[in-house]
């Protein structure tokens, strides 16, 4: 039967991975790693502005942390940034997306949306941590309809994780989390054909176009030096 089942998946079916729905532990966990309404005085998002298709919300663009570092002999800046970003990551895969749920926040500040990733490969684990077939993922933004009103945020770094495409992702993971879900750690960055094609153009050092593989090569290499202990 499972033979079948697993024929019929390849053949039939696309297969998506069921995004596991929103419950009140895991979307406080959220709100709290992510500041959203953090002082609590965001408005109601019902009460917002409405988009030229009737929908109400408004636009975020969430910005990377601010970055510094000291000059070192034989290292540029860049060198060091990226290294900033990879041992600051605790998870570094390639991985498809699928299906996504969204859901609003507390007091209708704004809204988080979910989305379930297969792995297709692990780039980095930070020692100790458990890796699994798939990974859920949560930024801001997203839809929803709430008492017959659709409700939208949208970033404006880059467009909606689309279902089936391939990205790199920089994860993170509170350690105090009462749930299983990661955060981006920067922005995603679609992959298409063995090249990274990021929203803004690159992706630290990396412009876009360039292969894959041997942005995989230098993330590993950084990974390996002593400054990436664990």
């Amino acid at each position: 039967m499972k033979m079948i089942l697993a024929l019929l998946c390849a053949t039939v079916m696309p297969c998506a991975f069921a995004v596991p729905a929103w419950d009140k532990v895991s979307l406080e966990a959220a709100e709290k790693f992510l500041r959203v309404n953090a002082e609590g005085v965001a408005a109601d998002i019902h009460q917002a502005e409405q988009f030229p298709d009737g929908a109400r919300g408004f636009y975020i663009e969430t910005l990377p942390p601010l970055r510094a570092y000291t000059p070192k002999a034989g290292e540029s800046g860049e060198d060091q940034m990226l290294e900033q970003t990879v041992c600051g990551a605790q998870l570094m895969v390639v991985a498809k997306a699928g299906d996504s749920v969204s859901a609003l926040t507390s007091r209708n500040a704004s809204i988080l949306t979910r989305t379930e990733f297969e792995i297709v490969e692990v780039v980095r684990a930070r020692a100790g941590l458990q890796v699994g077939p798939r990974v859920s993922v949560v930024r801001v933004g997203g839809e929803v309809v709430d008492q017959g009103v659709r409700l939208r945020v949208v970033e404006e770094r880059g467009g909606a994780l689309v279902s089936g495409q391939t990205y790199w992702l920089a994860l993170v993971q509170p350690k105090d989390s009462a749930s299983q879900d990661f955060f981006l750690s920067g922005d995603p960055v679609p992959v298409r054909a063995g090249r990274i094609e990021p929203w803004s153009g690159r992706w630290e050092k990396f412009r876009s176009g360039e292969a894959y593989a041997a942005v995989k090569e230098e993330v590993r290499r950084v990974s390996r030096r002593q400054q990436c202990g664990e």
